[in-house]
């Protein structure tokens, strides 16, 4: 057996692929070891391979800010590796001593077209690593000033306000629309077959919503994901007290919740209903239900929502961090004031609780072909 077959059987997120399976893969992989501060890759670098740390620590820097660490056992770099056209975000250099294993995008390709159980595993763990990834940033998104508005809470309808929802619904008019066409927004299913649609929507469930409609709180533990079919939805995080900020109006064809699909965990933010409308939701059990070819690009299709959304975020967070301007329009000065930064806080908070499936920030990315 080769040291890298060796390797790869000691990944724990490798435990559950016959062991065959890693043996054969050996040769698509490449061993890489780095000194302490030597760069594995840089910012702006075309995306060609993805790595699994086997010893020591790394760190990620986009403009000279640090934005995340990769241990033992992670992967990194698999944000760009599984799509086509992806540039690097960070550069990523070793903290002392380190090596990584390292897999080009063709091998990836290749696993992905044979149907590896090894590409499912690499794929599940791009999932959690990203999620992860979204937590800490979250996490570092100050709470800097008084909210503009009440922090929501759920409260029971006093006997009028029932006997008027009775008289007059506070739902849609019209029949949910259909799903495909929100799917088809994403650009790892655009081209996808209808049969791919039909497997998928066995596990959405429509649901009606009335203005105003709190589907959950911050704090609150979740587990689902839902898609907007009609009307629009608030996301709001409390800041101080029982204020709150608005982060994002989101609207038909947006994808929110979905970290909670791959890691349960509390919500982050609180959302509701901004107008009567319809929602696809989905859980984390339905999530992993779909098998092959349905399960896989349902998958690359949130890895790809997921990646988008972190993006966008350490954008907004790097240009505060290295004093950069904020983008909000007539700013008066070069000089990112406070009021300015918070904006920019809140819209990075936004974005990591929604985003398109397909249009905007999704714009350009491919799925893994079959090019070998």
């Amino acid at each position: 057996m080769s040291q890298v077959a060796d390797d790869l059987l000691r990944v724990p997120f490798f435990r559950g692929v016959p062991a065959q399976e890693l043996q054969r893969s050996a040769r698509l992989w490449s061993r890489v070891e780095l000194r302490d501060g030597q760069s594995l890759w840089t910012q702006g670098g075309l995306a060609m391979e993805l790595g699994v740390v086997l010893l020591g620590d790394l760190v990620a820097m986009a403009e000279g800010v640090e934005v995340g660490e990769v241990r033992k056992g992670e992967l990194t770099g698999e944000a760009s590796a599984f799509f086509r056209g992806e540039t690097r975000s960070a550069t990523v250099v070793a903290r002392g001593p380190a090596e990584v294993l390292t897999l080009p995008v063709k091998g990836l390709t290749r696993l992905r077209r044979e149907g590896s159980p090894i590409y499912d595993a690499l794929l599940q763990q791009a999932l959690v690593s990203l999620v992860r990834r979204i937590r800490a940033t979250d996490q570092r998104i100050a709470q800097l000033a008084q909210g503009g508005r009440d922090a929501p809470t759920r409260r029971e309808p006093s006997v009028l306000v029932r006997m008027w929802r009775r008289l007059r619904p506070g739902g849609p008019a019209l029949p949910c629309p259909p799903l495909e066409p929100l799917l088809r927004r994403s650009p790892i299913l655009r081209s996808a077959e209808p049969e791919v649609f039909s497997a998928l929507a066995d596990y959405f469930r429509p649901q009606a919503v009335e203005e105003g409609e709190i589907l959950f709180l911050e704090g609150d533990s979740g587990d689902t994901a839902y898609v907007v079919a009609e009307g629009s939805v608030d996301v709001l995080r409390h800041v101080h007290g029982d204020r709150a900020e608005h982060l994002a109006t989101l609207g038909v064809g947006d994808l929110f919740g979905a970290n909670t699909l791959v890691e349960s965990g509390e919500r982050t933010a609180s959302c509701l209903a901004a107008s009567p409308g319809w929602l696809y939701r989905v859980s984390a059990a339905d999530f992993l239900s779909p098998t092959g070819r349905v399960g896989q690009l349902w998958r690359e299709s949130v890895l790809a929502t997921l990646a988008a959304q972190i993006r966008s975020a350490n954008a907004v967070l790097n240009r505060i961090a290295s004093g950069g301007p904020p983008q909000v329009r007539h700013a008066p000065t070069r000089r990112p004031s406070a009021e300015g930064n918070l904006r920019e806080l809140l819209r990075a908070s936004g974005f990591l609780e929604g985003l398109s499936l397909g249009e905007g920030h999704l714009a350009g990315i491919d799925a893994s072909g079959d090019d070998d």
